[in-house]
């Protein structure tokens, strides 16, 4: 599958998971766990690939996602 191709799958799934995933404790805790498995992915996977996805491309993209789900975790908590 072509390398553009994967980023817009990847980049599509993470925009659904972010505005679709609305529990705090699971948002935090997905959050940490994009961000620590997507900086050991960086480091740990080179030019692997799982059928079908770059799983560099995948730990790379991991690694916003997991920032962006743990700086708005509290996103979905009502006020007050």
């Amino acid at each position: 599958m072509p390398y553009i191709m994967q980023a817009a799958i990847l980049l599509v799934l993470g925009a659904l998971l972010v505005q679709l995933l609305k529990p705090y404790p699971i948002r935090k805790w997905l959050g940490v766990a994009l961000l620590a498995a997507g900086l050991v992915g960086i480091f740990k996977f080179d030019q692997q690939h799982v059928p079908g996805f770059d799983l560099e491309l995948l730990a790379l993209l991991a690694v916003p996602l997991g920032v962006v789900l743990f700086v708005t975790r509290r996103r979905f908590m009502e006020v007050g």
